[in-house]
Parts: C-alpha cells; sequence; structure tokens
C-alpha cells in the first residue's frame, strides 16, 4: 500500500519574535503568545527557537512543565548557570542537555566581552520514567561533534530517551544528501542552520525548516558553499 508523504513547511519570516535587551529569539514552532496555525508541535518537539545574546547579557530559561531541552551553539559559546551557580561552558562544535522543572532557575549568559553568540535552543517533551532518569546520570549529557570533514551528516545529540535524535552537516554547493529514516512512522524536522538547501524538492533558505511525517528518507541538496543544516528524527509523543 502507498503512504502519502506529508509536509509541512516554516518559512523563517513568518517566525514568531521575542526580544528584550541584548537578546533576540525567533520561534519555528508556537511558545508563549506566539500561537499560528501550522506550527504546532511535531511530536516530542515542542519549541524550537535560534536564539542570539549580545556581548555581556544574559536570558533565563523558563518552562511551563517538565522539558528536555538541547542548546546547540551555532556562533561561539554560552554559559549555562543554574539555580546553584554552576556552570557549564557550552561551544559550537558541542550540543548539551538538561532537563529544567517549572521551579528551576537556569540561566543562559554570553561570556564573551565584544562578540555577539547564536545557539539554538530545542524544547522535547521528556520521558520522566526511572530507567530513563536512571540512565540519565550514567551518560554525559554534552556532545561534540566536528563539521570540518564536510559533505555528509555527524550526529549533534540525542534525547534522554532516545526518542528524539538529530544530525548536522556542512556541505559544497551542489553536492547531494541524504537521510533515511530508523523508525519510518517518525517524523523529519530539518532546519537550515546557515546558506541555502533544496530539502524534497522544496527550497530552503537560513532560518527556513521543514517537517516530512510518512517518509522513508529525505533528499536534499546544498545550494551555496558552506550551507549547514540540521536533520532530527522525532517520535510521535
Amino acid at each position: 500500500m502507498l503512504v502519502q508523504t506529508e509536509a509541512q513547511i516554516y518559512l523563517a519570516n513568518r517566525r514568531g519574535t521575542t526580544k528584550h535587551e541584548g537578546f533576540r529569539s525567533f520561534h519555528t514552532l508556537n511558545l508563549g503568545e506566539y500561537l499560528t496555525e501550522g506550527r504546532e508541535p511535531v511530536g516530542r518537539l515542542i519549541a524550537f527557537n535560534d536564539e542570539v545574546l549580545t556581548s555581556g547579557h544574559s536570558t533565563q530559561v523558563k518552562v511551563d512543565n517538565p522539558t528536555e531541552i538541547i542548546l546547540l551553539p551555532t556562533v561561539g559559546g554560552l554559559e549555562l548557570i543554574d539555580n546553584s551557580q554552576e556552570s557549564i561552558f557550552v561551544s559550537a562544535g558541542e550540543s548539551f542537555r538538561f532537563i529544567a522543572f517549572p521551579e528551576s532557575a537556569f540561566k543562559i549568559v554570553n561570556p564573551y566581552p565584544t562578540e555577539t553568540i547564536g545557539y539554538l535552543q530545542i524544547h522535547l517533551k521528556p520521558d520522566l520514567s526511572r530507567e530513563v532518569l536512571n540512565n540519565l546520570m550514567d551518560e554525559t549529557p554534552l556532545n561534540s561533534f566536528s563539521l570540518d570533514e564536510k559533505n555528509h551528516l555527524v550526529p549533534a545529540f540525542t534525547s534522554t530517551a532516545k526518542s528524539v535524535s538529530a544530525w548536522v552537516g556542512q556541505y559544497d554547493g551542489r553536492v547531494e544528501g541524504i537521510y533515511s529514516t530508523i523508525m519510518p512512522e517518525n517524523a523529519i524536522f530539518t532546519y537550515v542552520i546557515s546558506g541555502a538547501f533544496e530539502v524534497q524538492n522544496r527550497l530552503l533558505e537560513t532560518g527556513d525548516a521543514l517537517t516530512l511525517w510518512n517518509a522513508e528518507e529525505l533528499e536534499f541538496e546544498a545550494l551555496s558553499n558552506g550551507a549547514v543544516i540540521l536533520v532530527m528524527e522525532v517520535e510521535a509523543s
């Protein structure tokens, strides 16, 4: 039986925006007061924000429900500080995951004196079962990867319950790529970090995203040199 592939495109210029001094966040999916049809959560992926912090500024991480958060710097590095004032530095080429609760007090800080930083803040619906939380204690939340070897996808992060996995790659112009799903019933969420790609016969530029359902594979082609793409396979919640 032929399975019909469904798709949803998210254009960068239609994202929601949150701003305060020194901070700007673009919301690909609905968040807070930004509520638009077609921007609903994608399975366990409940928020996807592209954020910028200027030098010397910080922003609070706030959630209404228990949330697994992935931080993935794209320009420079960031400092994450918890309510005990313990901190960790996460640089470009790394991702860091943690679980936040409504009573949590996390702060993201730009530690540089003059430079602006950029990063993705990704919110996932967590699995809070005892087994998963026990495994969380045994696994490192910090993942390192390199884009030095171009034209293929490398693992960027995996959620604590293995329900969301992500790959990132930097491509030369006109180089093609393909991603095959681990489980065809999962959704594929694709985001262009920089440059331009043709993804599943659709033009996506910086800040654009695409979700596919019922797809066994994702085909893409870089349309600019040094273009960077993020591909996430997301389990239904």
